[in-house]
């Protein structure tokens, strides 16, 4: 059984690594360094290319807001792309010497007792499971993105015949800064795209995936740990494992102090970016004007809520914004939570009343 988790460690610990070599944002050092270096530049400049063209589109379409928000969103893909490949190649030798002190400390205590390893592994299936879902979603969107100009192309060369009589999927043939020519530049154009598309996607997979994985690591090595202080050997003092023990755990606050540096403009462009995909993703599923009607028609006071709950609503509102400091402090969800429990417990009275 152990032997099966170790080895699905190992497979998630490469797949990841093997998805920010690819996105150009793989840290440790190689034997092919300086290619790995001009590499990550490569996919730097590729993804500012990405970001001009989708901002391109914005502004030829911005006579038509609807489809205009949808190249908001991928313009919003190629920016949070450039961020993370820039945020990882000026943190490079800050990640290595964390890379090097957290997976050393996680591998001494891998090493260790069968029941290490146990409390070690026990999160291990649902931390790779989201990864590997977060990747086979963004390769079905990838495939759906391209798939119908890709079968358009193969129908025709089955028939022997080479057509150019389709819709380039992201610039639509009018989102570059030149004509593009009816001949073999126009597939290649469509082949440039799709590279785009996938080093953007995949960027995003690799670098949100990598914090999992450091995190897993992180509250592994914890646990285990915490058992070696709370279920000391016989044959050890537990003065002696104690101080070991603070020994790591000071390793581990310099870790968390990178962690928190790298990503914190990263978490913070989340929260931002995500907010905008919302209000474009309801735009898009609601027209504007009904929308609209929506917010400020509603006639939501004279509705058929409990008294209770409108009040609550009020004041919710009333209060002040949840400020979010996602660089060197962590996330106030205080509110969030408290009114959470408020409508739960309020719409918990309701039922029971209505019982």
């Amino acid at each position: 059984m152990m032997n099966k988790q170790m080895k699905a460690y190992r497979t998630y610990q490469q797949f990841l690594q093997t998805l920010l070599t690819i996105c150009g944002c793989w840290y440790m050092p190689t034997k092919s360094g300086k290619s790995m270096y001009y590499w990550s530049i490569c996919v730097l400049l590729a993804m500012i290319s990405y970001t001009m063209m989708s901002l391109h589109m914005c502004y030829i379409l911005r006579h038509n807001l609807k489809v205009m928000m949808k190249f908001v969103g991928i313009t919003i893909t190629g920016l949070g792309a450039v961020l993370k490949v820039v945020t990882f190649m000026i943190n490079r030798d800050s990640l290595i010497n964390y890379h090097r002190t957290l997976n050393n400390l996680f591998e001494e205590e891998l090493m260790k007792n069968e029941k290490i390893q146990t409390i070690i592994f026990s999160p291990l299936r649902t931390i790779y499971t989201l990864a590997y879902t977060y990747f086979a979603i963004l390769v079905i969107v990838i495939f759906a993105f391209f798939g119908s100009s890709y079968i358009f192309i193969i129908h025709n060369l089955l028939h022997l015949h080479l057509s150019t009589n389709y819709t380039l999927p992201l610039s639509r043939g009018v989102g570059w800064f030149w004509t593009i020519p009816n001949n073999f530049l126009y597939h290649l154009h469509l082949f440039y795209e799709t590279g785009l598309i996938t080093l953007g996607t995949m960027t995003a997979c690799s670098v949100d995936s990598a914090f999992g994985f450091y995190v897993y690591q992180f509250s592994s090595t914890i646990r285990a740990m915490t058992f070696a202080v709370t279920n000391p050997l016989s044959t050890e003092r537990f003065s002696d494992l104690l101080r070991i023990c603070v020994v790591k755990h000071q390793k581990l606050l310099q870790c968390r102090n990178t962690l928190e540096h790298v990503y914190g403009p990263i978490i913070f462009w989340h929260i931002v970016t995500n907010a905008v995909l919302l209000c474009s993703l309801m735009y898009d599923l609601i027209s504007g004007e009904d929308f609209r009607k929506g917010i400020y028609f509603g006639k939501w006071p004279n509705s058929s809520l409990n008294h209770h709950v409108r009040t609550n609503i009020i004041l919710i509102m009333m209060q002040k914004p949840m400020t979010v400091n996602a660089f060197f402090s962590p996330v106030d969800v205080i509110m969030f939570t408290n009114v959470s429990i408020s409508i739960t417990i309020q719409f918990n009275k309701k039922k029971k009343r209505q019982n």
